[in-house]
């Protein structure tokens, strides 16, 4: 029993605990007096600008603060920003090279404020895993109903084919008169062949990094291939999904892959708000030079009577402990990074009245008309 609790309180040898992992990547904090001196610092924010202690921090820190206050940070008055990034030499046999950090300073006027120190290198990698398992978390969502749907065609298949293994074994498939039945047999299973390899594609294009690229393409083709992926699971909730899309192309100039990930992000929020017989709306339109796409939910005639309508959550990831809103901000991280914007509208904004939660996004349209590779 004592051998079996000490198992449990001591993480085994070579463990990663928790304070460890705070530790490596979370920021090193920097205490600092009115005039901008050090007072405080502690062992990560020494170990990112590679001091071994306080001393050689105060020799290193008489040319980094000219750097920083170069870069906009003051340490009394208006700064012209907050955060400033830099690269810092590191020694290491004998080999130059060089570690950006961000400084990220919270001021106040009266005691100088806070310094925090942190590898650009190491935001990166937690932005990548962010985005990497807020796409798991969607892809997760949708699997179970979207296998349910493949499964259709499959089993579509399977049936034919023991009609015509059955018609083959006793022999009336030979007899002229059973022609057109083998032929719809056989046209039965070509269009249960293309239907299982549209849903296989579709779905494989949000997990493959095929698209992975910047490229040109038709905003119309991912909003299509969006509604198709959204039909499975809206079913599974009783509900609908209703496509608006506009005539001519919208090309547009980005990663197909990641906007695959922002779009179905939002998708899923929005079909939260979908009742029992309502119908998830995508619409495209042109804007003033920019493509915009529009997720809502409209209650249905059937549709269970609401007693208020649900808003759009924000995108403050602080909200959920559980992760799931930061799906949406890891969309909208992926659309400002393409120049674009996802923003969440009541149902008293642009879409229709009686319209449930939704987000707009827009993207600038490229002057290229040309189609791109679709992946």
């Amino acid at each position: 029993m004592d051998a079996l609790k000490n198992s449990q309180q001591t993480p085994p040898s070579g463990a990663l605990r928790s304070d460890d992992l705070a530790g490596l990547l979370g920021p090193g904090v920097v205490v600092l007096n009115a005039d901008g001196g050090i007072r405080f610092a502690d062992a990560r924010a020494l170990e990112l600008l590679g001091c071994a202690d306080g001393f050689e921090l105060e020799r290193l820190w008489e040319g980094l603060k000219d750097r920083l206050e170069g870069g906009g940070l003051s340490w009394s008055g208006a700064a012209a920003t907050h955060r400033v990034t830099l690269d810092l030499p590191v020694e290491g046999d004998g080999v130059e090279a060089s570690r950006r950090l961000l400084f990220d300073l919270r001021r106040d006027p009266e005691s100088g404020g806070v310094l925090l120190v942190q590898s650009v290198e190491v935001l990166a990698g937690l932005e990548a895993d962010l985005r990497l398992t807020s796409q798991m978390r969607s892809v997760a969502q949708i699997s179970p109903a979207v296998a349910h749907d493949l499964r259709a065609p499959i089993n579509a298949m399977v049936f034919n084919i023991e009609i015509l293994k059955e018609m083959l074994a006793s022999g009336r498939a030979a007899d002229p008169a059973n022609k057109d039945k083998l032929l719809r047999y056989v046209t039965v299973l070509k269009e249960e062949l293309s239907r299982l390899h549209k849903g296989l594609e579709t779905f494989l294009a949000y997990i493959s990094p095929r698209g992975d690229r910047q490229e040109s393409f038709d905003l119309r083709e991912l909003a299509e291939e969006l509604a198709s992926l959204m039909v499975a699971p809206a079913r599974k909730q009783q509900a609908q999904v209703k496509t608006e899309l506009p005539p001519g192309p919208l090309m547009v100039e980005g990663n197909r892959y990641l906007l695959r990930q922002a779009l179905l992000h939002l998708s899923l929020a929005a079909l939260t708000g979908v009742p029992r017989q309502g119908q998830l709306h995508v619409l495209l339109d042109r804007l003033d030079g920019r493509a915009r796409l529009r997720l809502y939910g409209v209650a249905g005639a059937e549709s269970p009577a609401l007693e208020s309508p649900e808003p759009a959550p924000g995108f403050d990831i602080s909200l959920s402990p559980e992760g799931a809103l930061a799906q949406l901000w890891v969309a909208r991280a992926i659309l400002a990074a393409h120049g674009g914007e996802a923003r969440a509208a009541g149902p008293e904004g642009e879409a229709p009245a009686g319209a449930g939660r939704a987000y707009e996004v827009e993207l600038a349209i490229s002057g290229n008309l040309g189609n791109g590779n679709k992946e």
